[in-house]
């Protein structure tokens, strides 16, 4: 290199100095205000902590005294208290913060009163008298008295409706045998306190919303509730295992049921497009030769057996919409004779043994590369080439849908359930024959609107005249 350089007069040590790379510089990294160099030296550049650790404080921010609380100094003392929640004057003693003034006074806070008694809230219930009692309760009591009911709402309003602790704690003398069960309770203080909130209201409209009267507390429900509670719990492994699998399968239908009404609603809908693509092509196409049409000669019945020209449509044979003339020639269409159909009795699915199971997109026996395969996921592979081959693209496989979905069947447009050899080859089969009775409908009528056109298929285009 030292020659190239010299013959090209460049420097060499300048190219050296050059070719080094540039040295990083280190970012010094600046001690904060207010921190000591000895504790910043302790911290290392690699430390973790640096970049959430250093921030701007200002020495005198650490160093300046809190300003005193126009309040006072704070203090604590040991002060005797009263909780309001209580019934029975208990009085305790705890430390309560105060605060000192300046001529050595100390003032307590401003509130008194013991700051949790407001957490202490109790349940509103719909009490009676004797008077609403007799009026309204008395006729519905049944086998309840007003003693018991009294009983019974004491016990509410002491454990705040909490039925669990209301029916232990339940223990009424001339109780019916054999006592009252936890709806029972229910039961009997719903249906007391729904009838007291309609009655002072004085109908039963304005309350409607209420949850005692939207929502009326049902026994029997309740134990039923219950009792599938008590059966769900008491399943074993087993049960359980077996009714995961039910729910599975469960899913497993309904998803299935979803994907088929999704595929025959998309199935209409591509039937419908390609009848409109149809008609509006019926529409801009020119008109074909037909025996009703002035100067055509009608094409003459065939006598029964004698032969029939090829191109010719044989009586019963499927033919392109309108009549031919007799006196046409025209050339066999490249579709499917008549005579190539398959019949579903060729693919039987017992079979020798070497035979091949599966079939290619022409419907003839295919014999894959050694290896697992899933006869329904080749089958449609090859229903999907089928439609990638046929002349005219997706455009013109819409009609050979059209045509599957007229059959009535599902199976017809998307293949059979259960792919056996007979199933699978029958239904490529099908859709075979579809799509060539599809292109010789497409071939007759190109044939027939190019003898229409002026001085047949023959006449050739006038030459373009060359500029001089």
């Amino acid at each position: 290199m030292g020659d190239v350089k010299d013959i090209l007069g460049m420097s060499r040590v300048k190219e050296e100095k050059d070719d080094k790379p540039a040295p990083v510089k280190k970012e010094k990294m600046k001690r904060p205000e207010g921190m000591s160099r000895e504790a910043f030296a302790l911290l290392g550049g690699s430390h973790p902590i640096i970049a959430s650790q250093l921030v701007s404080v200002k020495k005198n921010d650490i160093l300046k005294k809190p300003k005193p609380s126009t309040k006072g100094i704070v203090t604590y003392q040991y002060k005797p208290f009263k909780n309001q929640a209580r019934t029975d004057d208990l009085e305790l003693c705890h430390w309560v913060k105060c605060y000192k003034g300046a001529n050595g006074i100390i003032r307590e806070p401003d509130d008194s009163e013991y700051p949790y008694a407001k957490y202490n809230k109790k349940v509103q219930l719909m009490k009676y008298n004797a008077e609403e009692y007799d009026s309204l309760i008395r006729p519905d009591s049944g086998n309840w008295t007003k003693e018991e009911t009294d009983y019974l709402y004491d016990l509410c309003e002491q454990f705040d409706l909490r039925w669990h602790v209301i029916f232990d704690r339940y223990e009424w003398p001339q109780a019916p045998p054999p006592g009252r069960s936890l709806e029972d309770l229910k039961e009997r203080y719903y249906t007391v306190a729904r009838k007291m909130l309609v009655s002072r209201q004085g109908r039963e409209a304005p309350v409607a919303n209420h949850p005692l009267v939207k929502q009326p507390f049902n026994k029997q429900a309740e134990q039923e509730r219950k009792r599938a509670l008590l059966a769900l719990l008491a399943r074993t492994p087993q049960q359980i295992s077996e009714d995961h699998a039910i729910l599975a399968e469960a899913r497993a239908i309904e998803e299935k049921r979803k994907a088929e009404a999704g595929a025959a609603k998309r199935a209409a809908a591509a039937a419908a497009a390609a009848q409109q693509a149809a008609a509006a092509a019926a529409a801009a196409a020119p008109r074909t030769t037909s025996p009703a049409q002035p100067g055509r000669p009608a094409a003459a019945p065939a006598a029964p057996g004698a032969p029939v020209a090829p191109g010719v449509s044989a009586p019963g044979a499927l033919a392109a919409p309108g009549a031919v003339a007799a006196g046409r020639a025209l050339s066999p269409a490249p579709a499917m004779l008549v005579s190539e159909l398959r019949h579903p009795a060729e693919f039987e699915s017992a079979v020798p043994p070497g035979t091949p199971s599966l079939f290619d997109a022409e419907v003839k026996t295919y014999k894959p590369k050694p290896g697992v395969y899933l006869r329904g996921a080749h089958t449609q592979a090859m229903a999907t080439q089928q439609a990638a081959n046929m002349t005219g693209g997706s455009r013109a496989f819409k009609a050979v849908e059209a045509t599957l979905t007229e059959l009535q069947s599902p199976t017809a447009l998307f293949g059979p359930r259960v792919m056996t050899r007979a199933t699978s080859g029958a239904w490529l089969a099908l859709r075979s024959e579809v799509i060539a009775l599809h292109e010789t409908r497409r071939n007759l009528a190109n044939r027939l609107n190019a003898d229409d056109r002026p001085g047949g298929s023959a006449a050739r285009r006038p030459e373009k005249r060359r500029r001089p």
